[in-house]
């Protein structure tokens, strides 16, 4: 991993000591519009938002809720299926059938892969899913869709996918097994850690985070390159913004929808 000039977005799920589960997510960009993203963590919800509102080009593909907690599960992905998943999660599907309806994302030439990931605390034995939705090699309008699950898992370990083998152009896809991490120390430590090794121009935020698997207490510790600019908005820029910038708890408009043919996403911060 440490060897990888742009592995992008990257999401890694494991247990820490044997009562205390959690990963990593974290986020890189190599444009302007990708770069100007940080992390927040509010509600439970962990969520890319713009580090300068100002400087927004397009929002798709780039402002989502990272990871969501529901019930005794966590679910965190590199895209807008975290809310997907969550849903479906409410109606007892697990992965795989959640993912069933999506689609590795529409960014041509790279065509990034939509990689997920749960974290099931309720049972006696948590359990780990990972996934990967990547541009399929057969038909071209379709994805394919890898499905892992770990029912045992050793302390100290954790199991990691990421959007690109490397840095090229196009981006070439990750399109291997889960790598077995490590994941040892307290939660601030092993931050730490990976955003020393993942460390280039091009990272620009990290959350790792922790969870009881009895008392469900959660803890959060993130890394931002850029901090958030203060910007309050009045009540016609708003009304633009309306869509756009994610709400704790919810998204409005699923942004991978979103096309140049049926909005106008331009307007006047001055």
């Amino acid at each position: 991993l440490s060897e990888n000039g742009y592995p992008g977005r990257g999401v890694v799920l494991g247990r820490f000591e044997q009562d205390h589960w959690g990963g990593l997510y974290w986020i890189m960009g190599r444009s302007a519009n990708s770069r100007n993203r940080c992390l927040r963590y509010e509600n439970e919800i962990l969520r890319t938002e713009p580090a300068d509102p100002a400087l927004v080009e397009d929002p798709s593909l780039i402002l989502y809720n990272a990871i969501k907690r529901w019930d005794k599960t966590l679910v965190v992905s590199n895209g807008s299926q975290t809310d997907v998943i969550v849903e479906s999660l409410k109606k007892g599907k697990n992965l795989a059938e959640g993912m069933d309806s999506q689609y590795h994302e529409p960014d041509e030439p790279n065509f990034t892969p939509r990689i997920s990931g749960i974290l099931d605390l309720r049972k006696s034995t948590p359990q780990i899913w990972l996934s990967s939705l990547r541009k399929s090699q057969i038909v071209d309008s379709e994805s394919d869709h890898a499905i892992y699950h770990y029912r045992q898992f050793a302390e100290g370990l954790g199991v990691g996918l990421t959007t690109y083998l490397h840095n090229g152009s196009p981006l070439p896809t990750y399109d291997r097994p889960p790598m077995i991490l490590p994941l040892v120390g307290n939660l601030k430590e092993i931050v730490e850690q990976y955003w020393k090794c993942l460390q280039s121009e091009h990272l620009i935020s990290l959350a790792g985070f922790r969870i009881d698997n009895f008392s469900l207490e959660q803890e959060m510790h993130i890394i931002n390159r850029y901090e958030p600019k203060s910007y309050k908005p009045n009540d016609e820029q708003s009304a633009l913004f309306n869509g756009f910038i994610l709400e704790p708890g919810e998204i409005t408009r699923r942004y991978d929808e979103l096309v140049d043919g049926n909005v106008d996403i331009s307007f006047d911060l001055t």
